[in-house]
């Protein structure tokens, strides 16, 4: 109990990426439930199943490297060096 009380007083804590990952395996659980049990959850062919899966990864792959400070030349490294310290020393 005392585990579940924990995550109940901290719930308002919870970062985007759990919840994004709690509810990816729920629906994951879900849609092989259903299909275990002979039904389409999606009424898609397999075709436009991997083409919507292909624009979602492309979508993620965007917001990835979009998101994230990618350093290639030798003045942004420097920088992140000189930034992390000042991370670490506050």
């Amino acid at each position: 109990m005392k585990v579940i009380r924990d995550i109940i007083e901290n719930i308002a804590s919870v970062s985007f990426g759990t919840w994004a990952r709690l509810l990816a395996l729920v629906l994951s659980f879900a849609n092989a439930g259903l299909s275990a049990l002979g039904k389409h959850p999606l009424p898609i062919s397999n075709d436009e199943a991997f083409q919507a899966l292909s624009l979602i990864l492309a979508a993620v792959c965007a917001l990835a490297a979009y998101w994230k400070n990618n350093s290639f030349t030798a003045a942004a490294q420097v920088a992140d060096g000189v930034l992390a310290k000042r991370r670490n020393e506050a």
